[in-house]
């Protein structure tokens, strides 16, 4: 059988075509026909998945490299001026304020692409099984030695702050919560507010 190379075009569209439905189904059957393990369907499913995942993140950042560069220039400014000079700017604030805004939502929407490829694999899946089970003369699937095919690490389903991690981001995100507010500023994370 061959390795899945990636994962297929059509993952991240809320459910499977019946090209992949049709192509797991078949695959199921031969597979339950010939007495191959369930589980090498899901390792690769996961493998594929996991290289998409990459692609999809490494893609993301090379797109956003300059939005990352203009959030790190401008915390680098935002501490300096409030943390060695003590000075209060609040035009790089709000500037900054914008950008982080701008990257949490790009990331989030980067994130649920990343979700939906993950729903399709299992989807894919749980075709797989279904056939394989009824193939092979079983009452249910057989048991999957993993979830399913998709298990997603926390930069995909926590808090969208990717590449936000370096200390003077840190720092001025708590400078900008300090200043704005903890409402304004949890308004900046997700919707945008009207003040």
């Amino acid at each position: 059988m061959s390795e899945v190379k990636s994962v297929p075009a059509d993952y991240g569209r809320s459910r499977l075509t019946a090209r992949t439905r049709w192509r797991a189904t078949r695959h199921g059957r031969r597979d339950g026909h010939a007495g191959i393990g369930a589980e090498h369907c899901a390792r690769q499913l996961a493998g594929g998945l996991e290289m998409a995942l990459d692609e999809l993140r490494s893609g993301f950042v090379t797109r956003h490299a300059a939005l990352i560069d203009r959030v790190k220039e401008e915390s680098a400014r935002i501490v300096t001026e409030y943390d060695r000079r003590g000075e209060d700017v609040p035009a790089a604030l709000a500037r900054f304020g914008g950008w982080v805004s701008q990257w949490r939502t790009e990331v989030t929407a980067c994130q649920q692409r990343g979700l939906a490829l993950a729903a399709c694999a299992d989807q894919e899946l749980a075709h797989y099984q279904a056939a394989y089970a009824r193939a092979a003369r079983q009452e249910e699937p057989p048991p999957a030695q993993s979830p399913g095919a998709a298990v997603l690490d926390g930069s995909w389903t926590g808090a969208p702050d990717w590449m936000l991690d370096d200390v003077l981001v840190r720092r001025a995100l708590q400078i900008l919560e300090q200043r704005i507010g903890s409402a304004a500023a949890q308004a900046g994370r997700g919707e945008q507010g009207t003040r």
